[in-house]
């Protein structure tokens, strides 16, 4: 039997013996695991989130709630957004510009539903419900569309046609322009005869001077010799038509320092009567008369009055009245 060498042995036995882990000397035997210091660094950006909202809708119709979050169109009915979620009890609701709301509305066609034949034709659009007037109004717009485009054709080529035309078209506008452009002339009264204050005779309401004026006694509950007073007789030298009236109210430049009428009543020769409501301003105010035709006097009564600051009285500074050239 071999001998083996003591050196041999201890060879052999060590490199039957597995390794043990290297010890780092830096770590602390206490068996501590705490986190190794970190110096501070750049905040690094986030990664956007993900948008769950849905894509816009730009077309917002009518009635629709816009949402004040995204500007969304939503339905009526809606209480959130559909593509935010945002709350729509103050939501603005959408309005049809000034011009969509001129055109006619046109809500759904409504056609009761026949027993049918079976035969898979189509039923006749005149015999719908409506139907008949469409095609009637189609009809008259085709007339219409051809007999302009032959009377343009006339006006072109037949000189008498378009003298005729032309004529016509000159007394329509003289017509117009008469009626819109009317022109008045002044109707001067003869004399109006009345109880006045002194020094402030009825002579003053037709000198075509506002400086002076015309005054009376003037109650707020006036009694019967009292409303004879407030009475005014215009008289005209010849039979008129009268077709306007401009009272200028007041004491000129003492406005507020005399009464002012607030209603009076007209009555005329013809026993036609109307009321005349004036505004308490210092400028002339311009009425149309009714009724006032083929008269020679017209009566003025004044029934109620704006006060005054210091006198009991009622003023006026001119009266004027017109009538319409024929």
């Amino acid at each position: 039997m071999p001998t083996v060498s003591e050196a041999a042995a201890r060879s052999r036995d060590a490199a039957l013996v597995a390794p043990l882990p290297s010890v780092d000397p830096v770590e602390d035997d206490d068996g501590d695991d705490e986190p190794d210091v970190v110096l501070p660094q750049a905040p690094q950006p986030r990664a956007g989130g993900r948008n769950l909202r849905t894509a816009r809708n730009n077309v917002i119709r009518p009635g629709d709630l816009i949402c004040g979050d995204c500007g969304q169109g939503n339905a009526p009915a809606r209480k959130f957004c559909a593509r935010c979620g945002f709350e729509l009890r103050e939501a603005q609701v959408a309005r049809a510009p000034w011009w969509g709301r001129l055109r006619r509305r046109r809500g759904p066609r409504v056609v009761e539903l026949g027993t049918g034949t079976g035969t898979g034709q189509q039923t006749d659009p005149a015999t719908a419900p409506g139907g008949g007037f469409a095609a009637f109004w189609a009809k008259v717009k085709i007339v219409a569309g051809i007999m302009f485009c032959v009377g343009c054709l006339l006006y072109a080529s037949y000189a008498p046609f378009r003298n005729t035309v032309n004529d016509k078209v000159a007394e329509v506008r003289t017509t117009a322009k008469g009626f819109l452009e009317s022109q008045y002339s002044p109707v001067r009264p003869a004399k109006v005869a009345g109880a006045s204050a002194k020094g402030r005779g009825t002579q003053n309401l037709i000198d075509l001077n506002s400086a002076s004026y015309w005054s009376v006694p003037f109650a707020a509950k006036l009694t019967g010799a009292e409303k004879d007073k407030t009475v005014l007789v215009v008289q005209f030298d010849r039979i008129v038509n009268l077709d306007q009236l401009i009272v200028t109210a007041g004491a000129g430049d003492t406005y507020t320092e005399h009464g002012r009428p607030r209603q009076m009543y007209l009555t005329f020769t013809n026993e036609k009567r109307m009321r005349v409501d004036l505004k308490d301003s210092a400028k002339p105010q311009k009425f149309s008369l009714k009724g006032a035709n083929a008269i020679k006097t017209v009566k003025i009564e004044i029934t109620d009055a704006y006060p005054s600051d210091r006198g009991k009285d009622v003023a006026i500074a001119e009266i004027e009245f017109f009538s319409l050239l024929s």
